[in-house]
This record gives C-alpha cells, sequence and structure tokens, in this order.
C-alpha cells in the first residue's frame, strides 16, 4: 500500500499457503492502491463443453503425454532448480550482480543451489521435493524446503530466486537462500526484483555479497516500511540510479531475470522486446544453441517461442508443458473446436499468440515507449563475462528491424 514496485499478488497453493506469486511488474502495488486486500473466490462448478467426454478424453491423453515426456520427468524429480545446475555449467548463471556466469567450477567444487544437490539434501531431512503448485497440477516441479530439524522452511524454492537471491547475490547454501526466500514470501515480493535490487546494493558497497544477515536487514526494512525500506521497494533501477551504479541489469526498469543474455541470448533478446522488460517467460529457450548465429536468426527464434508462450498463456497452459505442447498443436487445437464447438485449424494457435504479443507492444507504443527502451545496458556490451569471454551482441535497432520484418512478412 505504500507503492512498492517490488510488491506482487499472492495466491494460495493447495495447502493455502499464500506463496505463489503474480510477482513481476509492481501488480501488487496496484492493487494496494486500490487498497485491495483480497480477491476471494468461490468454487465454480465445471464450465459446460460442447463435446464434454471429447475434452476430458483430450485432457487425459495431454496429461498422459506429460507422463511420458522425458523433459517433464525432470522437472517432476528435480524442479526449476535444475536449471541452476545448467547455467551455472554453460556459464550463464547471473553471479555477483552480473560480474561472472559460473558460481562454482564443478570440476573443483559442488554447485549447492542446483537441483541435484537440493533434491538429495531435501529428501535427507524429509522435505518434498515434487510438489503441485495448484489443484490438478501434472507437473509437479515446486517443492517443499525442510531444514535440518525436518521443519518446514519455504515453499516453493525454485530457480529464479536461487539465481537472483542466491548466486547473485553472492550465497552458495540452499538454506541461506529458503530463509529469505520465505520471508520475500511473507512480504509478497518479487525475489527476481529484490535479488536484483540487493546485488546493485551490494554493488554500490553498502553491503558486502554473500553477507545473509545484510539481506536480511534490507527486506526487514521493507516490511517495516521505513524511509530507507520505501526506498529499496522501489526495485533495481532506481537504486541504482540513486547510488550511481554503472552496473544496472534491467531492461525498461525491472530486473533482469537468472539468464545472463551474453551467453543465453535468445532469452536475452526476449527480455529486450517484451513489453514487460526483463521477463524471460516471454520466451525463454535457454539451450538454444547461438554460437556462430547472427541476430536475425536469434530474433526469428525468439519471436516463434515468444509467439508459442504467448499463445500457452492465452489458452492457460503451463509454460513448463511446452516439450509437449509444441509437439502437440494439432491436438491443442482439436480439444479447443470441442470446447467450443469451433472448426479452428493449427494456425489459429500461432494467431492466438501474435496477437496477444502485438497488443502488448502497441499498449507500450501508446504508453510512450520507444526503441531505446529495449536497449540493454552498457555493461552487457563492453563486460566480457568469465568463463566464457562472451559479450552481448545484439543492439535495440538491429533486434527491432528483424522483428519488424518477420512481423510485416
Amino acid at each position: 500500500e505504500y507503492g512498492g514496485l517490488i510488491s506482487g499478488i499472492s495466491f494460495t497453493d493447495p495447502e493455502q499457503r499464500p506463496t505463489r506469486l503474480a510477482a513481476r511488474g509492481g501488480v501488487g502495488a496496484v492493487m494496494g492502491s486500490k487498497r485491495v486486500k483480497a480477491i476471494v473466490l468461490d468454487r465454480n462448478k465445471m464450465p459446460s463443453f460442447h463435446d464434454r467426454k471429447k475434452v476430458m478424453g483430450a485432457v487425459r491423453e495431454y496429461g498422459r503425454r506429460l507422463d511420458d515426456d522425458a523433459a517433464i520427468e525432470s522437472f517432476r524429480k528435480y524442479g526449476t532448480a535444475m536449471v541452476a545446475d545448467f547455467t551455472n555449467k554453460i556459464g550463464g548463471l547471473p553471479t555477483r550482480n552480473f560480474s561472472d556466469g559460473t558460481l562454482v567450477d564443478t570440476d573443483e567444487g559442488t554447485m549447492k543451489l542446483g537441483g541435484n544437490y537440493i533434491r538429495d539434501l531435501n529428501l535427507s531431512r524429509g522435505g518434498e521435493p515434487t510438489h503441485a503448485c495448484m489443484p490438478g497440477c501434472l507437473i509437479q516441479c515446486s517443492n517443499v524446503y525442510a531444514d535440518k530439524d525436518g521443519n518446514e522452511m519455504c515453499s516453493p524454492v525454485e530457480y529464479e530466486t536461487l539465481g537472483l537471491m542466491g548466486s547473485n547475490c553472492g550465497l552458495e547454501d540452499p538454506d541461506d537462500v529458503a530463509l529469505l526466500n520465505n520471508v520475500a514470501n511473507d512480504l509478497g515480493v518479487d525475489t527476481i526484483e529484490v535479488g536484483a535490487m540487493l546485488g546493485v546494493l551490494m554493488e554500490a558497497g553498502e553491503g558486502e555479497f554473500g553477507n545473509r544477515d545484510f539481506m536480511s536487514d534490507a527486506l526487514e526494512e521493507i516490511r517495516r516500511g521505513t524511509e530507507r525500506g520505501k526506498f529499496l521497494a522501489q526495485g533495481t533501477s532506481r537504486v541504482g540510479e540513486h547510488y550511481g551504479v554503472k552496473r544496472v541489469p534491467t531492461v525498461k526498469k525491472q530486473g533482469i531475470s537468472a539468464y545472463d543474455p551474453r551467453v543465453i541470448e535468445v532469452t536475452g533478446i526476449s527480455m529486450m522486446v517484451t513489453a514487460q522488460g526483463a521477463d524471460h517467460t516471454t520466451g525463454n529457450i535457454p539451450a538454444f544453441q547461438c554460437d556462430g548465429k547472427t541476430t536475425e536468426e536469434l530474433v526469428e527464434a525468439s519471436l516463434e517461442i515468444q509467439t508459442i508462450c504467448a499463445a500457452a498463456d492465452s489458452l492457460g497452459l503451463c509454460l513448463f508443458g511446452r516439450t509437449v505442447t509444441n509437439e502437440s498443436i494439432d491436438f491443442v487445437v482439436d480439444a479447443l473446436n470441442q470446447a467450443h464447438g469451433t472448426s479452428f485449424d493449427e494456425s489459429k494457435f500461432m494467431e492466438i499468440g501474435r496477437e496477444a504479443l502485438e497488443m502488448e507492444w502497441q499498449f507500450n507504443k501508446d504508453a510512450g515507449f520507444t526503441d531505446d527502451d529495449d536497449e540493454m545496458p552498457d555493461f552487457f556490451f563492453n563486460e566480457a563475462l568469465a568463463p566464457s569471454g562472451k559479450k552481448h551482441r545484439h543492439t535495440s535497432a538491429g533486434v527491432k528491424k528483424h522483428l519488424r520484418t518477420l512481423i510485416n512478412a
């Protein structure tokens, strides 16, 4: 209610924990400005369908395909934390305010913020490495993280939090991240933005990287609503501006997600052009091989995955199921037809996604955003990222030029 731009909107999980967040973009500040304390929904009956039998059959078949998919099996086993093992390995994990791409050389030490370590640790303590974020969830990539005494410490501990509040702030122990994550959940704030903001605050010399107590104190000030706390709650960009920090990882004044754009280039392009700014969920393919490819080729890959993700969002499909969805577009559209009595063909799926993207881009244009707002910060272009030595190589002008060509084709 004091207008903190890091605030999100909390949703309850199946066990009534208010820890699932619509976190980004300051949506909680909007809700607070209207003095809306909560939105309570009645349990409604299943909506009517054109052909209920076929729709329910499609739901069961989609679930079967998820069960048979190797990527889904990995998410179910290790959760989103497994992404940290991958980004650390390829050198794209944000570390100490995006100054390094690797937290731990796994030839010399243990990557404790990754899915393998966290799963084994959590199981040994009696935690739940597999957990459904909502009733009916088929993927179950969430978790319930336990402390050394077997008591629930936090649910969930996700990759983005491990990346931004963990490695980006110099933390290496998942217990430290879980403790801070639980406080952030209680506050209802975006752990991506908080982690990026704290990284910049440490860069400014206000605290040392790896100092959990410093981070806890900052969160406590936000909770109390002190003058400094209200300032920190304005997020990464404004904190960086105040302290004159040159290395501020934001696009459109929003903190960049846990994928360094110098290495994970397609996701970087997606974070540039997305209407919200710095949003990885708009089009995230961290495993895409970018070496040797032109800006034009990577923009094309970005637009395709953005369109698929926008369509999935519009249809209420979880993005983590996209390894199945992407190979089953005809099946998804057929289920849509059975639900509504329509006769759409497969092209409707991408049409839905493109329409959503273009509406968002038009909103930004009407609000006064320009191509300059899509630019990555200078330090990504100027500083080579260890250990790969890569720099960001895609300007807003080049990206938008080819994006417009693709859109108008």
